[in-house]
């Protein structure tokens, strides 16, 4: 059961990063990812955030091209993806990998610069990488653990480290890109 789970969510992160639906994960898809965060919403290309959003998905490329070594042509395929991240769940590699783009995404959403994120400003990040409002808003509700009404960083990597890391199917963090 375990097994399938990390496989299941493994093989969800797979889709959402394989941006051109050609059934690999190529550094053109990261960049892809990031400049549709960056224009969906509407920060100016040169901006801190916006370089910030970019290097953080070059940074993802590198590690994932670690973990999961890509073909001659330079591309991961779903298999390799989701058995590099098997082999690597419980370490710090993957907290290496995702943490730098968590952090880059949670300072482009949040448009008041408060350093946390409300459900609005959740919603519109995620209805940029394809998950539809609705469901963005029932993510945020589980995700905000202190039920403060928003989300902070250390609430958005706990999250993430479940995702990745957890086996247990109640967790919180298990939703955090969406239903599996």
């Amino acid at each position: 059961m375990s097994e399938d789970l990390l496989r299941r969510k493994f093989e969800h992160r797979f889709n959402m990063l394989d941006t051109d639906n050609d059934g690999y994960i190529t550094e053109a898809d990261l960049t892809a990812l990031g400049d549709r965060l960056i224009a969906h919403l509407q920060e100016p290309p040169t901006s801190p955030k916006s370089r910030s959003v970019a290097d953080s998905k070059a940074h993802y490329w590198r590690c994932l091209s670690q973990l999961a070594a890509p073909d001659a042509d330079g591309r991961v395929s779903k298999d390799a993806f989701v058995v590099g991240l098997a082999a690597s769940a419980d370490s710090r590699r993957v907290r290496e990998m995702v943490h730098p783009s968590i952090k880059a995404d949670l300072a482009l959403a949040d448009r008041d610069d408060d350093g946390v994120v409300d459900i609005d400003e959740f919603t519109t990040l995620y209805t940029a990488i394809g998950v539809p409002a609705g469901q963005a808003r029932d993510i945020f509700r589980v995700l905000d653990r202190n039920g403060d009404g928003n989300l902070d960083l250390d609430e958005w990597l706990e999250a993430a480290d479940e995702f990745f890391t957890a086996t247990d199917s109640t967790a919180p963090g298990n939703h955090i890109l969406g239903r599996v």
